[in-house]
């Protein structure tokens, strides 16, 4: 079993106290979707400190175990577009170990070993991003950027709060499914069965609401678009589905209500207004469900209070609370 250091008994190149903000870093690697470019963990724990301070500490966490990062053969054959990151078995075993799980250590750091702890830890509902999705590393590195951009605008609001962010990873692998009805190009109706999983589902609460007796908790479906669907098939594939699944049974079973908003971010003015010219064709009025706005507006403005998002029946951008 691991000791409360995350580590063996075993042999460790670099000694260390464990510290209860390496605990912290631990839990925000698993919170973010189970992998963080260096530079967002500098922002979430070294936002004024150097970035020597930041590699000295994360060493110590690389040589006892407790996370890992691309090695060399990893950078010459992976697209890596940056510095990452991600747990360890260590690192991972003293998370579990936090949450009352109890998990034997692997004998070994040999492939069957691992396998056999990745098995045992899904079964006891904890899952473990044992290496990163590397076609997808841009786009989970993104979706963290998003989130951040988020909770940096809420620091300037202090009547709204993040209750709820679920990562995708979560949502994926008990993915919902919505019936719905569409036409062929001959007019025909067809039954389709189409999965649904938005890049994370967040709750914003707004306080000033709650004290006025006013609903008061805003749900958001996030989905980054990086221009991998032509527009016909984003209509087809995420708006139709999309604006199904906030009315379905499976979302009320799921989260609670039938109430939400679809937030899509992608690459471009152009871009974007091709997109909400095939939200309105593809699914009318249900195209009040979705918002778009660009990555640059999202880098630039609070994205919750400025006026950046964009929808199908409205002229001028809106925002998404008042300040």
């Amino acid at each position: 079993m691991v000791n409360a250091s995350g580590s063996k008994t075993d042999n460790l190149l670099l000694p260390m106290r464990f510290q209860d903000r390496d605990g912290e870093i631990l839990q925000a690697i698993m919170d973010y979707g189970g992998l963080l470019a260096k530079r967002q963990l500098k922002e979430l724990f070294w936002a004024d400190k150097s970035q020597r301070a930041m590699e000295k500490r994360l060493a110590k966490l690389f040589h006892n175990g407790l996370i890992t990062w691309p090695d060399r053969n990893a950078w010459r054959s992976k697209p890596l577009p940056e510095p990452i990151l991600w747990l360890n078995w260590k690192g991972i075993l003293w998370l579990a170990g936090q949450a009352g799980i109890s998990i034997p250590a692997p004998a070994n750091q040999g492939e069957n070993q691992m396998r056999l702890l990745e098995n045992r830890l899904r079964e006891a509902g904890f899952r473990w991003l044992r290496e990163p999705r590397w076609m997808q590393l841009e786009h989970d590195l993104a979706i963290v950027d998003f989130r951040l951009a988020v909770e940096k605008s809420l620091r300037v609001l202090p009547h709204l709060a993040l209750e709820e962010w679920i990562h995708e990873r979560v949502l994926h692998c008990n993915m919902d499914v919505v019936e719905y009805e569409t036409k062929d190009r001959e007019g025909r109706l067809h039954l389709v069965k189409k999965g649904v999983c938005p890049d994370s589902y967040f709750v914003i609460t707004d306080q000033r609401r709650q004290i006025d007796g006013s609903p008061a908790r805003a749900r958001f479906l996030f989905e980054l678009d990086n221009s991998t669907h032509d527009n016909p098939s984003f209509g087809r594939e995420k708006t139709v589905p999309g604006a199904v699944y906030i009315k379905s049974t499976v979302f009320k079973n799921r989260f609670g209500y039938n109430s939400g908003r679809w937030l899509v971010v992608t690459t471009g003015l152009v871009r974007m207004k091709n997109l909400l010219t095939q939200t309105r064709q593809s699914v009318g009025a249900g195209a009040r469900l979705f918002l778009f706005t660009t990555v640059d507006q999202v880098r630039e403005q609070n994205v919750l209070t400025s006026p950046i998002w964009h929808q199908a029946d409205h002229e001028q951008p809106i925002a998404l609370f008042l300040p």
